[in-house]
């Protein structure tokens, strides 16, 4: 797990959440983008980084990518740091003391290590950089970024946490109450009603999560830490899969 090691620059639009790669990610134009966010009506912030050339009025020198889901090219990015470190790395390391510099286009991300970031991902030293081919996937409401055809990796833990989910939905709609499921499980009321809200995820997410194909980080700690909203449309936005 990566560090961002500058929490407060994040909060420069009124976000909550840190922005990770704020002062960081570049339009292939080279226009910076920036750190913005939409407040749907139901209250729900949604984060993206939009070029500067946009926000300036200059749609015609921005890069090939305008705007971008923050989760999403977050998650590509610190995964792609995370599975270039060796096995032994000690501790959190910061994001910001390995990554100079992110470039996004349509067809790849490159990310640019600094200086004292390149001893510490030896596999890469040579070049200065990771690559990684991606693609933009139409979906409902707009693009997503996504790996370019990447190796289904399956979490098991995920798929565990989503049968029992639905074996719970299962049971309590014959009947059975929480405190009921949760004494027949050995588990808490409280874990109870958190696990079974993944019984109710919309079924693309359902697929991906079976093909191994979901977000990088939709984990079972992700979803059992945060609001699952009742609408399919808006869980799709919420992770990372418009």
């Amino acid at each position: 797990m990566l560090t961002n090691g500058r929490q407060g620059q994040a909060r420069a639009n009124g976000s909550a959440e840190p922005s990770a790669l704020s002062g960081l990610l570049y339009d292939d134009r080279g226009n910076r983008m920036s750190p913005s966010h939409v407040r749907k009506a139901t209250g729900r912030r949604y984060r993206y980084y939009v070029s500067q050339a946009l926000l300036q009025g200059r749609p015609e020198s921005a890069g090939t990518v305008r705007r971008v889901s923050a989760h999403a090219i977050e998650a590509l990015v610190e995964r792609a740091v995370v599975d270039a470190l060796p096995k032994d790395q000690p501790g959190h390391a910061s994001l910001r003391r390995l990554v100079k510099k992110v470039t996004i286009a349509a067809d790849h991300i490159e990310i640019v290590l600094t200086e004292s970031g390149r001893p510490l991902l030896p596999e890469v030293a040579a070049t200065g950089s990771l690559r990684i081919a991606t693609a933009m996937k139409a979906g409902r409401g707009g693009r997503r970024l996504v790996p370019s055809a990447p190796a289904a990796r399956v979490d098991k833990s995920l798929v565990k946490a989503l049968a029992w989910a639905r074996d719970l939905r299962r049971r309590l709609e014959h009947g059975k109450s929480l405190n009921e499921l949760a004494r027949e499980d050995s588990c808490s009321r409280p874990y109870v009603s958190s696990l079974i809200r993944l019984a109710y995820l919309a079924p693309e997410i359902t697929r991906a999560i079976a093909n191994g194909t979901q977000p990088a980080q939709l984990t079972v700690a992700d979803l059992m830490s945060r609001d699952i909203p009742l609408d399919w449309a808006e869980q799709r936005r919420s992770f990372g899969f418009l």
